[in-house]
């Protein structure tokens, strides 16, 4: 079982027609309160990272793979499903979304695809465990995350504490100094302004 799930992340990264240069899986990569069998799942699989241009695939060789936007949704789900050692998720439609008609497929751990045309359009995470290349998650305080990068807050949001950090994007539990990262996004989102 654990061979046909790495024979299908692999041809799912193939399929995807995108080469990068050999990459160190990042530790932060991986939830680390992650319980003992979905780490073993993790390990068996690889490991996602979430960015501002789409999703990171790490094979457990240590390479590394973009899933960027604009993939194809069969390859993003197959991908995606693979790396988290889940099935794919059934997908809704928001036909009230501002960019028009937009599907969604949630998987358990909190991240939300969302797809426009049979392509891979954007990302959202409300829950702790993934994060971004230098460590950035649910949970992140403040004070990592202006550490780990440039983040600049978005002057009267009306949906809270929003800061953007180049083409990533997210929310703080507030505008304090101990605040923590509530949720990230990237891409496509159906943010009701």
């Amino acid at each position: 079982m654990t061979l046909a799930r790495t024979a299908l992340t692999l041809a799912a990264l193939l399929a995807l027609g995108a080469c990068d240069s050999m990459t160190e899986a990042p530790p932060a990569a991986t939830a680390p309160a992650e319980s003992a069998a979905t780490g073993s799942a993790a390990q068996a699989t690889g490991s996602l990272a979430l960015e501002g241009e789409g999703l990171r695939a790490f094979t457990v060789e240590g390479s590394a793979r973009p899933l960027p936007f604009g993939t194809s949704r069969e390859a993003t789900l197959a991908a995606v499903s693979t790396m988290l050692a889940t099935p794919a998720p059934a997908l809704t439609t928001n036909t009230e979304c501002g960019a028009g008609p937009t599907q969604f497929a949630e998987y358990p751990n909190g991240l939300q695809l969302a797809f426009q045309d049979d392509k891979f359009a954007g990302w959202f995470l409300d829950e702790a465990g993934l994060t971004t290349a230098d460590g950035v998650g649910v949970g992140t305080s403040r004070a990592d995350l202006q550490s780990a990068r440039v983040i600049e807050m978005v002057p009267n949001s009306t949906l809270g504490a929003e800061f953007s950090s180049g083409e990533l994007g997210g929310f703080l539990s507030s505008d304090a100094a101990d605040a923590t990262v509530e949720s990230l996004y990237a891409g496509l989102t159906c943010f009701f302004r």
